[in-house]
């Protein structure tokens, strides 16, 4: 994601902000894998807590989506 960022220099397609908040995003969607994976191995899957991550997944993914909309314009 970064080396967009560099490579792109002066002509970048988007602000820097929307591609820190995308990096943001896909490093929390990487950190919930990581959880759930580690709750997986231990045979223990809480559906409560499977539920919430779930939801907090998709609260960031919908905020960098509506950012982009709101940077297309």
């Amino acid at each position: 994601m970064w080396d967009a960022v560099v490579l792109a220099g002066n002509q970048s397609l988007l602000p820097f902000n929307v591609f820190q908040n995308l990096q943001r995003t896909y490093s929390w969607m990487k950190y919930y894998k990581n959880e759930l994976n580690i709750t997986n191995k231990s045979g223990k899957i809480d559906e409560k807590v499977l539920e919430e991550l779930l939801q907090d997944v998709r609260k960031r993914i919908n905020g960098s989506l509506a950012l982009l909309k709101v940077e297309a314009k």
